[in-house]
């Protein structure tokens, strides 16, 4: 494959006019290059590195593309007669799962699904609906039972409201045939390619088990992407023993603002005398980072909240090697002041960040500024994040948002608090260099030079220009997957 005169983006860097080839899987040349005659020639193409997501469940996003999402509903009504249309699938399927849930963004402000409700909906058939964060999950009677074994885990507000924590969340994934999440691998990687995502770091299994770990290498090439696999254990000498070099992901020190989970320094401005739930202690949190650094793994964890963030900041402040070379991470970290900002790049830290976020919850009168109030402000700070020389990796959190890293690039440059928009090249380094440069890969893939994998996006127009970055085509070691051209 060979491009005559094509407008490269390289990730990083100046851009060039040039010709590129490409033998096999890797790119062989870049500059004045003849004309080959026995290849295929494209002329006047503009070229960006194959995106890479961060930070995406991938086994929750192919899930919520074979069930429900429930992003778009905005009634009671709408709600209940988008279930009941599924029932026929899910009995096939064996239970009903809905993700995306957004009570706050509702007509009936705030309603919440009770057990009785789900239960008119269905009796028969086990139902589990996620609110939009991911945080916690709303049953119905069968799905107790199935789930939970009847046992009341942690519930929500009264017995009559049927919202349970993570915990339950959690049960849910282990419930899923093997067969099923095999699946939904298969459509999240099918779906990402067609977006430009030719990389993604897997937030994958939990402390009870690593069968998705399994199961994801059963799939192999058969997934279409690369995936670099982040299993949410603590159980170290596990994840040793499976010969994985990372751990965590959303491994959770604390929760959500959604469900006013997050763990703060002062009350949530909505409901003062709550600073949200620390999932680890001082001590806990303190344990695992040294073992993890003794282990030589890349660790990374959840932490959204300014308490939970610093919580976590102590522990690497304490306990990792300077200049972070194993390149450790803080997953999300959407509440980062000025002080948290300082300390993070002082660590040389690296940060998993969701630029969706802020164009979902970040606007003016949005859920963050419901939650936080003037703390608003310092939610997502990329340009304070980015001049500080702090490195960030861009993701969808997916199922959480949509793994669309054109959509990304626009939230980033769209961001509700102008002094906190960054460039178009800096947002397309956050999918692309950066993303490899977190998972240890730039040296093969993220960039455009020579004798790195062809994992390319091509364009008719420049993104640079019309700010649309969804690709045209998309290439995969060398191939194309996608598209035309």
């Amino acid at each position: 494959m060979f491009f005559k005169d094509a407008l490269i983006h390289p990730g990083f860097g100046k851009s060039l006019r040039a010709n590129l080839l490409i033998d096999g899987e890797k790119i062989t040349r870049i500059g004045k290059v003849q004309t080959p005659s026995d290849i295929p020639v494209y002329k006047d193409k503009v070229i960006l590195p194959g995106y890479i997501d961060s930070h995406i469940h991938l086994l929750e996003y192919g899930l919520s593309l074979m069930f429900l999402d429930l992003r778009a509903v905005r009634s009671r009504e709408e709600f209940s007669d988008l279930l009941s249309s599924y029932l026929p699938q899910a009995r096939k399927l064996g239970f009903l799962y809905g993700f995306n849930l957004a009570p706050e963004r509702l007509r009936e402000l705030n309603w919440e699904p009770a057990t009785s409700e789900l239960d008119k909906v269905a009796d028969d058939v086990p139902i589990f609906v996620r609110r939009e964060d991911g945080h916690s999950v709303y049953l119905n009677t069968r799905a107790r039972r199935w789930l939970l074994y009847d046992q009341p885990i942690a519930e929500a507000d009264t017995p009559l409201v049927g919202r349970f924590n993570k915990l339950a969340v959690e049960r849910m994934q282990e419930r899923v045939p093997g067969e099923v999440r095999k699946d939904a691998f298969l459509k999240a990687g099918a779906d990402l390619l067609q977006r430009g995502v030719s990389a993604a770091a897997v937030m994958i299994a939990d402390d009870n088990s690593l069968d998705d770990v399994e199961i994801i290498r059963s799939i192999g090439d058969k997934l279409g992407i690369e995936t670099v696999l982040f299993p949410q254990s603590r159980d170290v000498q596990k994840v040793c023993d499976m010969e994985l070099t990372r751990l965590g992901g959303c491994i959770l020190v604390d929760g959500a603002f959604g469900s006013r989970t997050a763990a703060l320094r002062e009350p949530y401005s909505d409901a003062p005398g709550n600073m949200g739930i620390l999932y680890f202690s001082r001590r806990e949190i303190n344990a695992l980072v040294k073992c993890v650094e003794e282990a030589g793994l890349q660790m990374t964890f959840h932490a959204i909240g300014d308490e939970a963030i610093g919580i976590l900041i102590d522990a690497y402040e304490e306990f990792i090697e300077p200049g972070n070379p194993k390149r450790h991470r803080i997953e999300h970290a959407e509440l980062l002041l000025p002080d948290l900002i300082e300390r993070t790049a002082k660590l040389n830290l690296i940060l998993g960040v969701q630029p969706a976020f802020q164009a979902i919850w970040g606007q003016e009168g949005g859920m963050y500024a419901a939650r936080l109030g003037e703390r608003r402000r310092w939610t997502n700070p990329f340009r304070s994040e980015l001049d500080a020389g702090i490195r960030i990796a861009a993701g969808s959190d997916a199922p959480i948002t949509t793994p669309d890293p054109a959509e990304g690039i626009k939230a980033f440059l769209n961001h509700p608090i102008a002094a906190e928009r960054i460039t178009s090249g800096e947002a397309l380094k956050a999918y692309t260099y950066s993303g490899a440069y977190a998972l240890h890969m730039e040296d093969r893939i993220g960039s455009i030079k020579e004798g790195l994998q062809a994992d390319l996006l091509v364009f008719d127009d420049d993104p640079f220009t019309t700010l649309d970055f969804h690709p045209q085509a998309v290439i995969r070691r060398g191939k194309l997957v996608s598209g035309s051209i």
